[in-house]
């Protein structure tokens, strides 16, 4: 007979559909409070792709983020951005920013989510904040 005790692990897997306005919304809650205590500018790399720097991820661009204090840089690209959103859901569970329909909530992607995305995407973890 079996303890019923025994612990088991199972880990789910699940989709999220992405858009690009979902990718310019996040950005833009990044680029205008999120990341902005720890990333004092935000250059756009080669030609704008919009109207404005937020748009440039979703369109195949990149951006190069700058630290406050100067000492780094990282370049971030959609293929990144993707990723540390595909992080922020592994760590924190697929419901939290998810609409009804498998994509995401953007009403629900606050400065704090923005930046934790950034950072996954730049850090591979939430090392500000």
């Amino acid at each position: 007979m079996k303890n019923a005790e025994e612990l088991y692990t199972v880990k789910p897997t699940f989709e999220v559909k992405v858009t690009g306005e979902d990718i310019d919304d996040i950005m833009v809650g990044a680029l205008e409070g999120g990341i902005t205590y720890w990333c004092r500018k935000a250059e756009v790399v080669g030609d704008y792709l919009g109207e404005y720097a937020s748009d440039q991820i979703s369109r195949g661009g990149e951006l190069i983020l700058f630290d406050s204090d100067g000492e780094w840089k990282h370049t971030l690209n959609k293929e990144k951005f993707l990723k540390g959103l595909r992080m922020y859901f592994e760590n924190k569970g697929p419901y939290e920013i998810r609409d009804g329909n498998g994509g995401i909530d953007c009403c629900l992607v606050d400065a704090v989510v923005a930046d934790m995305i950034i950072q996954y995407a730049i850090f591979d973890d939430v090392i500000y904040g």
